[in-house]
């Protein structure tokens, strides 16, 4: 393989299709992707694990035993922006579901046309253990009868919160997943499968993922082995198999992924590597390129339209252009600029991946009117825009690239009751941090503090045109504080700093020319020393921002 695309559907474009027009406007919205994006593979959501989003005898047709409450639902509540309230719209893709087979064909069928009269393989996905229901409430058309006719194979919570994950510890479990996937290549012309393992990482009791990795590593070689025996029997020489997995070889280890073994054991075509949810420069993908060197199986890097973190309260983030949420505020408003892209894009191909894996997009990038930023045009073509430079490693290099680092899991105890997190904020749902948040309390003066970075652009320590920047909230005009990058300090003549008086929150802009830099190494990082004595009361200054525009 040499793949370069990959687009995952999350099956939310279903919400928008209509009575006796649903064949029609699915095969449209495909088409329209296909038609523009240069994809090898399109990724199909089919699973979550258990609620199917197809036609599926093994699994649980998402809310097919509630069919006449969906009915009801739609008629009164007809999809026009902004669309129905969170948890609804899963009423509107069961309705969608049954419109397809009315009108003589059924989900999974209709987009492995579509992409086959494109040359684009069609891969179905199962999310390994989603978990957007916080309760096992059949009412909700989410939850599945499995889970809640075996709560004795749920994962324990030992923080008290409700179990509603399945544990894989149990062949039970296995099994049934194991039928579902069998499903959609045996008896669809599906060109393989698609393991998420991202959403939300949790697989087995938390904490007992390493000891229980051997029981994930042999049920990936089971769903190797049916993809062979089914391929043999349809005559082809090869199912694919791909996984997302998570931002790390030790987090997907600590939970019970030991996705070197994968590639040792050639189980594995391809494989995504991404943060939870979130485009994140600092993605390290080399780790996953030296483990699967030689086995046949091609690394590429995730991305999606989301730049900032889950925090959505002060500081806002500077004006942006179209590239907000209406519907968000603070980091979590920010979208995906081309810019930034090329950055992030950058990182992936520079540490040897191959490609893009592109992530949880048509809920938003959706020609029929509906997404949860709001879709007016704007918005569509801008998608568009970074998505198209990303793509193509000769517009990444040409073009301008914005490294824009944040802590994307700031105060983020929002999927406590779907992840089993740690109680603790910065943290990934696996515990590892990403992108500090450096605080200067009165104790931490004159002690050096380090922000880590990592950029392609001068990791060989050549110069560099363009700006280094940062920003210090509740920093005053007469604070002060020195600088360094990668341990050599940057004289403050040579520091740019711009005071605005934002109310509540007052912030410093650091500047420095990038040609006045130290040199870069890849994994870099800056240095701070925070010297200013002035009384800050209870406003403590801090930093969480650096922002890198490296010119063509």
């Amino acid at each position: 393989m040499n793949t370069k695309l990959i687009f995952n559907e999350d099956g939310d474009i279903m919400s928008c299709l209509k009575k006796g027009q649903a064949v029609q406007q699915l095969r449209e919205h495909m088409m329209w992707i296909m038609d523009r994006l240069p994809l090898d593979i399109y990724e199909s959501h089919c699973a979550t694990p258990d609620i199917c989003l197809f036609d599926s005898k093994a699994g649980e047709v998402l809310g097919r035993r509630m069919l006449d409450e969906a009915a009801e639902w739609v008629k009164e509540h007809p999809y026009i922006l902004p669309g129905p309230k969170p948890g609804k719209m899963h009423l509107h893709v069961a309705m969608a579901i049954q419109y397809l087979i009315e009108e003589g064909t059924e989900p999974l069928d209709l987009r492995i046309e579509c992409a086959h009269e494109r040359g684009v393989k069609l891969l179905g996905e199962m999310r390994m253990n989603d978990t957007h229901q916080t309760d096992l409430d059949l009412s909700n058309a989410l939850v599945p009868r499995f889970a809640a006719d075996h709560p004795e194979y749920l994962i324990k919570r030992p923080d008290g919160i409700n179990p509603v994950a399945l544990d894989y510890s149990y062949e039970e479990v296995r099994q049934h997943r194991l039928a579902i996937l069998r499903e959609i290549v045996e008896d669809h012309d599906a060109d393989g499968l698609s393991l998420n393992f991202t959403r939300w990482g949790k697989y087995f009791e938390r904490d007992f993922g390493r000891e229980n990795a051997p029981i994930m590593t042999e049920f990936i070689g089971q769903i190797r082995n049916m993809l062979h025996e089914v391929a043999q029997k349809k005559g082809r020489d090869r199912l694919l198999l791909g996984a997302r997995v998570l931002s790390t070889i030790d987090e997907n280890f600590g939970a019970g992924l030991d996705v070197t073994a994968w590639f040792q054991r050639r189980y594995l075509d391809y494989a995504i590597v991404g943060e939870f949810n979130s485009a994140w420069p600092g993605i390290a993908v080399e780790p996953f390129v030296a483990a699967a060197k030689g086995t046949g199986c091609e690394i590429l890097g995730m991305m999606n339209d989301m730049t900032g973190s889950t925090w959505s309260g002060p500081p806002d983030p500077e004006e942006r252009g179209v590239a907000r949420s209406p519907k968000r505020s603070g980091y979590n408003s920010m979208l995906m600029s081309p810019d930034e892209a090329r950055a992030i894009a950058h990182n992936i191909y520079s540490w040897g991946a191959t490609g893009i894996g592109l992530w949880n997009l048509p809920n938003n990038f959706n020609i029929f009117g509906h997404g949860e930023w709001g879709q007016f045009l704007e918005q569509i073509e801008r998608m568009m825009d970074w998505m198209l430079e990303a793509a193509d490693p000769e517009c990444v290099r040409a073009g301008r690239r914005r490294y824009h680092f944040l802590p994307i899991y700031k105060r983020d105890l929002h999927g406590v009751k779907r992840n089993y997190k740690f109680m603790e904020s910065w943290r990934s749902p696996l515990g590892s941090f990403k992108a500090p948040t450096l605080y200067f309390n009165e104790g931490m003066r004159g002690i050096r503090q380090v922000f880590p970075f990592r950029m392609a652009d001068g990791r060989n320590g050549e110069k560099l045109k363009g700006t280094f920047r940062f920003r210090i909230l509740h920093c005053k005009g007469d604070d002060t504080f020195r600088i360094d990058i990668n341990g050599q300090e940057v004289p403050s003549d040579l520091i740019k700093r711009t005071f605005n008086d934002v109310p509540d929150m007052p912030e410093t802009w650091a500047e420095v020319d990038l040609a006045d830099c130290s040199p870069f190494k890849g994994d870099n990082e800056l240095g701070i020393i925070w010297e200013s004595e002035v009384d800050h009361g209870l406003d403590v200054p801090f930093m969480e921002e650096l922002d890198v525009t490296v010119e063509p």
